[in-house]
């Protein structure tokens, strides 16, 4: 087995678990890392020495990077979402393949050129949304192919977690809609809750003959916060997908507890349930089965698929651009429907004093989420005395998102 060469933009914030999930396949003889930029290296000595004592050269310029070091096989980028766009279609330019954080980009039009550009230079490009790659998910997906809940017809993700303050306040770009004028987009379902909404279009998809066909027709959203941000911090979003199955997701980042996100998978005879502690459930007739699985580092999961992809062309990736398409596509539909967010009375909020920091709750919520969430139907449906009701929005052809002009001027 040949070892791989890697080298990594972005060694801050998140880019510190690359470091980490690098040198771990370091360890293992799967991977070389030959450089890593990064502009900033001063306030990541950590992750700097960790680099270079296993021989990475430092840069403070990608490209500079990657025309000294010709012979590498990817580049992992984990830099600030804005840029996501711009380096990856550079490197893909450059010749190389790309692993990029999720989200790939927060606007359709975005991915659309991130797309065209892994086509036209021939490389692949991996999103790290390293929840599709677990042994429990993949399997449910198997299952459902296999008809274990017959025909699928709903799709419910729910992550009910609480974000303090200092949340917040660890960066710039934390809970804004744009920032430095671009698009950042940070709320519940762009950033800590991504993963499930992502893994409920996959999982809606999955059953169809030709996954990449299968896209949303509406969209019907509404955005919530009751911590003092741009951005949602409550959100509930209803999707109809071109091959008839519905998606609800609900997130909350004001719950008391930090609950092990979930998606219910319903279907004609059955249904099944995943959980991100890597358990699924089956449910149909007499039968009811659950299943724990190890599964491993899911980041090295997303290493490998591509490592592997690079040189086995039919390799399908885990969460190929194309594959993540439909994700944002529902993002941008959500903040179309809903065209602002809307403040949550403090009548109904309770906030707590943490050690350092604070973290503002909201009880009505927690409490009658799982019978929201059940019904599938909206936080207004629900007569929530403070949610407000939208309209549909068609996602028929959409290939290009402005932020609504009520959210501009937040």
């Amino acid at each position: 087995m040949r070892k791989y060469r890697a080298a990594l933009i972005g060694i801050g914030g998140f880019g510190a678990r690359h470091v980490e999930v690098l040198l771990q396949l370091v360890n293992e003889g799967e991977m070389e890392v030959a450089a890593f930029a990064e502009m900033n290296a001063a306030a990541h000595q950590e992750s700097y020495g960790k680099l270079t004592e296993v021989g990475a050269s430092h840069y403070i310029d990608y490209e500079e990077m990657l025309k000294a070091h010709p012979d590498i096989d990817f580049v992992v980028i984990s830099t600030p979402i804005a840029t996501h766009k711009p380096i990856s279609i550079r490197v893909m330019e450059l010749g190389f393949h790309v692993l990029v954080e999720k989200p790939p980009a927060v606007t359709i039009q975005d991915v659309d050129e991130m797309i065209a550009a892994s086509q036209k230079h021939g490389k692949r490009c991996q999103v790290n949304f390293q929840m599709t790659s677990g042994n429990a998910f993949r399997k449910m997906l198997t299952e459902l192919r296999n008809g274990a809940i017959g025909e699928l017809r709903q799709v419910t993700g729910v992550g009910m977690w609480h974000r303090a303050q200092s949340y917040y306040s660890r960066t710039g770009w934390a809970g804004k809609l744009i920032f430095n004028g671009q698009y950042v987009l940070d709320g519940t379902f762009m950033n800590p809750l991504a993963h499930t909404l992502n893994n409920c279009q996959i999982a809606a998809c999955a059953a169809s003959e030709d996954v990449l066909s299968v896209h949303p027709q509406w969209v019907q959203a509404e955005l919530y916060h009751v911590n003092d941000i741009e951005g949602d911090d409550v959100s509930c979003i209803q999707t109809r997908m071109s091959n008839g199955v519905e998606v609800n997701f609900y997130g909350m980042l004001c719950h008391h507890l930090n609950d092990h996100p979930y998606i219910v998978l319903r279907g004609s005879s059955g249904e099944m349930r995943w959980q991100y502690d890597h358990t699924m459930t089956i449910s149909s007739g007499d039968r009811q089965e659950k299943h724990t699985f190890d599964d491993g580092d899911l980041m090295s999961n997303m290493y490998r698929n591509l490592m592997d992809a690079i040189d086995n062309p039919e390799t399908e990736l885990l969460a190929s651009l194309q594959a993540c398409r439909n994700y944002v596509l529902v993002a941008n539909g959500a903040y179309e429907s809903a065209k602002k967010v809307r403040d949550i009375p403090r009548q109904y909020v309770v906030e707590e004093q943490l050690p350092e920091t604070s973290v503002r709750l909201l009880p009505s919520l927690s409490e009658r989420m799982p019978h929201i969430s059940n019904a599938g139907i909206l936080y207004s449906q629900a007569k929530l005395p403070w949610a407000v009701a939208t309209d549909r929005i068609d996602m028929t052809d959409y290939r290009h998102f402005e932020l609504p002009e009520a959210l501009r001027q937040a």
